[in-house]
């Protein structure tokens, strides 16, 4: 009779699905769970009263049509950042599904309605280490990810250096600066020895083999796609009030990427609130009265909340196991580089 081997113990780079804790452990879990749930949805139900009182002027006057298809970029955006997000991941030896992917970063980014928009980062790491990926690795992915997105917001965002220019001369200056020191950190050989540099500092195994200029790109590229959908976004509502211009949507493509970027940067104050306006409201003011011009950029604040809300709680009620395994057949998860 053939002895039955013993199936290998899991190692760090399979990342197996952390055990659930028991006890203590669990109850102090679902409690930490519970409260940054009601955390996030007191700092949306905050945000969007808020956001509601200053400008619901300004949408009883937009039109349906403005409205709802600036929604649906919003919307298109999101799934591009998706795939973004999915390619650095894939990158950093950490594929995971495309379902799993739009559940970590449209969960996650609910976060940044938390005071610090770093919760938004924290939190997805969290959700890729459930999805599979080690604690470690989830964050360095995270990392990565949020700086291939600043990267592509800063190369878009020199669509958006008049507008800046009236808002900071130094800010614009630092944009120009900053663009070949991003590009560079993002080149595949200086990226892979910076994240190899993080993960010696974690005390974990360097990646199997050196990043790819064919995955980056698509990552830059995926980010990319979504500030352009955002712009355009932009574009729809300002066009609602001030006509079509070509040249004003080049202005808010470059002026959301960058506002958005400056927000993420900002990271004091929940989702950038203020710091994207500033840049919005200059690259609009050419086309239209100052007034007005704040008047959308906050239009376009809520229409992104109400957005990234319904994502989000759709996502996490699909996020259940029995929903997950139903959609996401177990054979087209993408194999490890250790099953390869």
């Amino acid at each position: 009779m053939s002895a039955v081997s013993e199936p290998a113990p899991a190692t760090d780079d399979e990342a197996p699905e952390p055990p659930a804790p028991t006890g203590v452990r669990a109850v102090l879990a679902n409690v930490l769970r519970a409260l940054v749930t009601l955390a996030i949805v007191a700092g949306i139900v905050f945000a969007v009263r808020t956001q509601w009182s200053a400008v619901k002027d300004t949408i009883t006057e937009l039109s349906w049509w403005a409205l709802l298809a600036s929604a649906l970029f919003v919307f298109l955006g999101m799934g591009a950042a998706v795939r973004a997000w999915q390619h650095a991941l894939g990158a950093l030896e950490q594929p995971i599904p495309a379902f799993d992917a739009a559940r970590c970063y449209l969960v996650g980014q609910l976060g940044k309605y938390l005071p610090g928009s770093v919760w938004a980062f924290v939190l997805q790491t969290e959700l890729v280490r459930r999805a599979g990926v080690s604690r470690a690795a989830g964050f360095i992915t995270v990392l990565v990810t949020v700086g291939l997105s600043t990267t592509s917001a800063l190369v878009v965002g020199l669509l958006g250096l008049p507008a800046l220019f009236q808002v900071s001369t130094a800010a614009a200056i630092a944009v120009i600066v900053l663009v070949p020191i991003a590009l560079l950190c993002a080149y595949p050989p200086v990226l892979t020895r910076l994240v190899n540099l993080a993960l010696r500092i974690l005390r974990r195994e360097p990646l199997h083999r050196p990043l790819t200029m064919h995955k980056i790109a698509l990552a830059l590229g995926w980010c990319a796609v979504s500030w352009v959908l955002y712009g355009v976004h932009l574009w729809l509502l300002a066009s609602s009030v001030a006509g079509f211009e070509f040249g004003g949507l080049i202005e808010c493509v470059g002026a959301i990427a960058l506002g958005m970027c400056a927000g993420v940067l900002v990271f004091v104050v929940p989702s950038g609130l203020g710091v994207r306006e500033a840049v919005v409201v200059a690259a609009l003011s050419p086309f239209m009265d100052p007034g007005v011009a704040l008047g959308l950029a906050l239009a376009s604040r809520l229409v992104f909340t109400l957005c990234e809300v319904f994502a989000g709680v759709v996502a996490a009620t699909a996020g259940s196991r029995v929903l997950r395994n139903a959609l996401v057949h177990e054979h087209s998860r993408v194999p490890r580089p250790s099953e390869a």
